[in-house]
């Protein structure tokens, strides 16, 4: 069995606010002015315009990934399903960004740079094969910190289980690691629950000129900050992930794709911040892997404005 979505290549949604405790559902735009927000549209179109034009070497480039995967999932075991790309443009429900606005109240900075994420979190496993690619210059964007953080199986970000604000030293489910020469990391996560609000989600930074501490954590405001965005996926793997454990357990009331005012923004307009995903064996309890690539451009800066911080 194979779970393959429709869309192959996709780019996310450049910061989507989370909300500041569940179910206080918005986008950012209420902290905006009138003229940040006309500014935060134009700068939407002039990214959507970027990526069309790099359309062939975004489509080239995760076809390479999705190929040299498949190659070595075949000779590793005769029960890997994860298949090779089967385009070679890319699609026209292939659209970028969004526009960005802040990190959302549950990011924490300078966390533990890594590959794998999980650290006691029980819950389906997810390997994230993830490119960036520079929209300037049409080209993969090497030595980008790629940060990840999301909520557990039952709902909860680590630093913040019983509060919405920053309440303990848990770490799970935060961190990320660079690129290598050709714009590609791979990031071991679980599959997110949800929380009351927010549908199924995982938030995403993408820094260049950035620098780690001898502890092993990254200093979050070294470098340029160029990507806040979030991925989402399917509803159809997400019915086949919450129906089993520990997802089952949550006491959060769900919230679909189509009922997340986020999700929404983020999928109009030719948007499009779906992961491409397989699943690792013959069932969603073996795993999944999703693909997606970022769209970066390679001459914006943003900030972070949280005060959270990690202190191991």
């Amino acid at each position: 069995m194979r779970f393959t979505l429709s869309t192959v290549i996709t780019f996310v949604s450049l910061g989507l606010l989370t909300t500041a405790h569940p179910g206080d559902d918005h986008d950012g735009s209420d902290m905006l002015t009138p003229s940040e927000l006309v500014a935060r549209e134009l700068a939407a179109d002039r990214r959507a315009e970027l990526v069309r034009n790099c359309g062939p070497q975004i489509a080239a480039f995760e076809a390479k990934r999705r190929a040299k995967r498949s190659a070595m999932m075949k000779r590793a075991t005769t029960t890997a399903t994860a298949a090779a790309a089967k385009y070679t443009t890319i699609q026209n429900t292939t659209c970028v960004t969004a526009p960005e606005v802040t990190e959302g109240p549950y990011y924490i900075n300078n966390e533990y740079y890594r590959t794998d994420l999980r650290e006691s979190q029980s819950g389906v496993k997810l390997v994230l094969d993830i490119g960036v690619m520079d929209t300037r210059t049409c080209t993969p964007l090497p030595a980008a910190l790629v940060e990840l953080w999301a909520c557990n199986a039952t709902g909860s970000y680590g630093g913040f289980t019983t509060s919405s604000s920053l309440s303990d030293k848990f770490t799970w489910l935060r961190g990320g690691s660079e690129t290598n020469k050709g714009g590609v990391v791979e990031l071991t996560t679980i599959y997110p629950g949800f929380y009351t609000g927010r549908t199924i989600h995982i938030h995403t930074m993408i820094h260049t000129g950035w620098t780690k501490s001898a502890n092993g954590t990254i200093v979050s405001h070294s470098g340029s900050l160029r990507h806040i965005g979030q991925l989402f996926f399917q509803e159809t793997l997400n019915n086949q992930v919450v129906a089993i454990s520990p997802y089952t357990s949550t006491t959060q009331r769900r919230t679909l794709n189509a009922q997340d005012g986020i999700y929404a923004q983020q999928n109009s307009r030719g948007f499009n911040g779906v992961v491409a995903t397989e699943l690792l064996g013959s069932t969603v309890s073996d795993g999944v892997l999703g693909y997606t690539t970022i769209g970066v451009d390679g001459q914006a800066s943003y900030r972070i404005t949280t005060n959270n911080y990690l202190t191991p």
